[in-house]
């Protein structure tokens, strides 16, 4: 069973009521009283209260009724009905958001809040604006991402699949956030509408592979953040190992420390990694594939993937996907791939790999320095 958790805070203020959570940030604007009644006045603000802790909860729960799997969630605009998506999409998701907040104007006519219209803010986050009925006021509410990210814990850290001290760092008194999943179109598309970018026609729930370079930093910039490093990914997918002396040992593979784990999984373990034997499975987006001891996932497989990378440039991409075999040398942690032609990324690698002779589409995820 998919596990969703909540938690809230709630501050009451006079004439306005803030409340903040990990999850949500609701800014609620109160109209003029007809009665300067305190008690009243108290009551219209723990309605107020009230409903914006309900509507957190359900951003962080998403789609707890299951509607999607059920092809009941009917917003077309906004969701997909007809691709495996894991539940875990809806949560935090805007998308779903606006259309639970549009089912919600046609089941409770009599409700006191009717939602009036949305918006993005200048960081791509979810305004839903309401009319009060009872008091005659407007009240907004901001909706903050929160369930996509992990923390990655500080330690010392090696970047590559070479084992040394040669790509030794650490984060020690920084606290680096990590997108869990790939960034998709949806994600894109909120910050592309803002400067009037347009993007080819893609569905919202798949990981964005359309952007170039520059434009992906661009994104990460617009969310507050910056495109993951890849020394960032290896810290998050390299199961943890002592350092001794500034020397790092490496396993290969996210959930086994066997160097021959790949060896063991038969002729496919999908859940593990999903690779070019899972084809004849449908992929389920936003699913908790290659998942890692920190709770990144596709940390093998899935999609192509690409960095910036501080200690090679040219050495961005995570080429380990459902494009290439199990017995593939790409399907390895640490191991990256370059459009250009150096043989510094063989020493990077710890060999040479030929690269495919395609263009790379590439998924990316964002990091953010708090």
């Amino acid at each position: 069973m998919f596990k969703r958790s909540t938690s809230s805070i709630t501050n009451l203020k006079k004439l306005s009521v803030i409340i903040v959570s990990l999850a949500i940030l609701a800014s609620v604007f109160i109209g003029s009283f007809k009665s300067d009644n305190f008690v009243k006045r108290s009551d219209q603000a723990e309605g107020i209260g009230q409903f914006a802790q309900e509507m957190e909860k359900r951003w962080l729960e998403g789609d707890v009724e299951e509607l999607y799997e059920k092809k009941s969630l009917i917003c077309p605009e906004f969701i997909s009905n007809d691709t495996k998506v894991h539940p875990s999409y809806f949560q935090c998701n805007p998308y779903y958001m606006q259309c639970f907040l549009r089912s919600l104007n046609k089941k409770s006519s009599g409700s006191r809040f009717q939602l009036e219209h949305t918006s993005f803010d200048e960081n791509g986050n979810l305004i839903a604006s309401f009319k009060d009925k009872k008091n005659k006021g407007p009240l907004s509410l901001k909706f903050k991402d929160t369930c996509s990210k992990i923390r990655l814990k500080p330690s010392v850290y090696s970047a590559s699949p070479v084992e040394g001290e040669k790509y030794v760092w650490d984060n020690i008194g920084q606290s680096i956030d990590i997108d869990a999943h790939y960034v998709n179109n949806g994600e894109v598309l909120i910050w592309a509408n803002k400067i009037n970018l347009t993007l080819p026609d893609s569905p919202k729930h798949a990981p964005s592979t359309n952007l170039s370079h520059v434009q992906k930093k661009l994104y990460c910039a617009f969310k507050g953040g910056q495109l993951l490093q890849s020394r960032q990914f290896d810290a998050a997918t390299f199961l943890p190992a002592k350092a001794s002396n500034n020397f790092v040992y490496k396993f290969p593979y996210p959930w086994s420390k066997r160097k021959d784990a790949i060896d063991r999984l038969g002729k496919k373990n999908c859940s593990k990694i999903f690779s070019k034997e899972c084809s004849s499975e449908e992929y389920e987006y936003h699913s908790t594939y290659g998942a890692s001891w920190s709770g990144v996932y596709h940390s093998l497989g899935s999609f192509i993937e690409s960095f910036d990378n501080k200690f090679l440039p040219l050495a961005k991409y995570k080429m380990s996907s459902k494009d290439f075999a199990l017995d593939s040398p790409w399907h390895r942690l640490g191991v990256r791939g370059s459009d250009e032609s150096d043989k510094e990324i063989h020493l990077y690698n710890g060999g040479g790999i030929r690269m495919p002779e395609k263009e790379l589409r590439s998924a990316f995820r964002c990091v953010y320095y708090r």
